[in-house]
């Protein structure tokens, strides 16, 4: 039996602000693989007079209230500015969706969100996307055993049938592969370093964290170039990646942050981070005191690595860079005190980076989708 909404309500107040940012402690328990954000965080990125999102786009977030006032759903009706410049396909999004199980509260979410990105002038609603395509994005729809790593989402697994009973269909699937790194064949790791040795005017070095500035320069400039041509990919600006790169400065390792170089100019990239979400859940999102000290006790179990960032320019693919930067990263790795790596997200369709997990017998562990309709 479906649930009676009361309403749905635009999210106002910094009251409501605040009932939105916490619904999800209502869906899941302590218990379950999700992780909270940090929530002082979570707070700033959601409010329209604070949020760098806000800066260049725009949003409307939703909440849904059963017959007693109480938040039963919410949800963010997203325009991004940034997206249409690049597309001009009058695609909008919705993110932050959580609910409880009933497709009724769901349906009247969806409406509220698809009717503002109507009133927006947008076609097509896509998503579920934490504003942009450069931060967690995608419903998880396969493996809900799992912990997410960094920057990649967890949802009950009865989301999919939400999100499907409102007409939303599969418009690409990002794929996590991952594996302990005592079974990855060492045999052809090494065969990808005699490919990378192959070719003297390849190199491959650490990031100069005493200059990171400079260095945050070249993995700007060679990831947007390199993902350019990716599905639904929009330029992460110079602002946004300094303020990601200083936020995980503390986390981050110069030997797994590397830079590609031919004849000496940068042409490739490739940056892997410690899986922090291991301490973010044991301080519960809170960063006081006690939960300070949680995080820094928790971060001695952290055990994965996850690889996060790669990517090669066009014109200088197929040249031993992409194997140079593997190479490196897994040899790396194997040597570290981790035991697992995960590579995600990536396209499904993005053959070329499956072919050389698939060589390393790398499976697929996690599958998100995003999905699409049009208004």
């Amino acid at each position: 039996m479906s649930l009676p909404v009361r309403r749905i309500e635009t999210v106002e107040t910094p009251a409501q602000l605040r009932e939105f940012v916490r619904f999800p402690l209502r869906i899941y328990s302590t218990d379950s693989p999700w992780v909270p954000p940090i929530w002082k965080e979570e707070m700033k990125r959601l409010d329209s007079a604070r949020g760098d999102f806000f800066q260049h786009s725009d949003a409307q977030l939703y909440l849904a209230r059963d017959a007693d006032g109480e938040p039963v759903g919410r949800i963010a009706a997203i325009r991004f500015n940034r997206h249409l410049e690049v597309y001009d396909d009058g695609v909008g999004f919705f993110g932050f969706f959580e609910c409880i199980n009933d497709t009724t509260v769901a349906g009247r979410l969806f409406a509220a969100a698809g009717e503002w990105l109507r009133e927006q002038g947008l076609e097509k609603m896509r998503g579920p996307a934490s504003f942009t395509i450069n931060n967690e994005i995608g419903l998880l729809i396969e493996n809900f055993g799992d912990a997410p790593t960094l920057l990649t989402t967890w949802n009950p697994s009865y989301y999919q049938r939400l999100v499907e009973s409102t007409g939303l269909a599969k418009a690409e699937d990002l794929v996590a592969r991952g594996k302990p790194l005592a079974e990855i064949d060492s045999a052809y790791i090494d065969r990808l370093g005699r490919v990378a040795s192959r070719n003297e005017r390849v190199t491959v070095r650490q990031a100069n964290f005493a200059k990171l500035d400079d260095e945050i320069d070249i993995l700007v400039k060679v990831y947007a170039e390199a993902w350019s041509e990716n599905w639904g990919a929009v330029p992460i600006s110079r602002a946004e990646f300094d303020k990601l790169v200083h936020e995980l400065k503390p986390f981050l390792l110069p030997e797994c942050t590397l830079i590609a170089e031919y004849d000496g100019e940068p042409v490739g990239v490739s940056v892997a981070i410690p899986d922090i979400n291991v301490a973010v859940k044991a301080c519960g999102g809170k960063l006081g005191p006690l939960g300070l000290i949680r995080f820094m006790l928790a971060r001695r179990r952290i055990d994965l690595i996850r690889g996060v960032v790669g990517g090669v320019l066009k014109p200088f693919r197929n040249r031993g860079i992409e194997a140079a930067l593997g190479y490196r990263t897994l040899k790396t790795a194997q040597q570290s005190r981790f035991k697992h790596i995960e590579f995600s997200w990536m396209l499904e369709s993005n053959q070329r980076i499956h072919c050389v997990l698939d060589n390393l017998n790398i499976p697929v562990t996690k599958r998100w989708r995003v999905y699409e309709r049009s208004l």
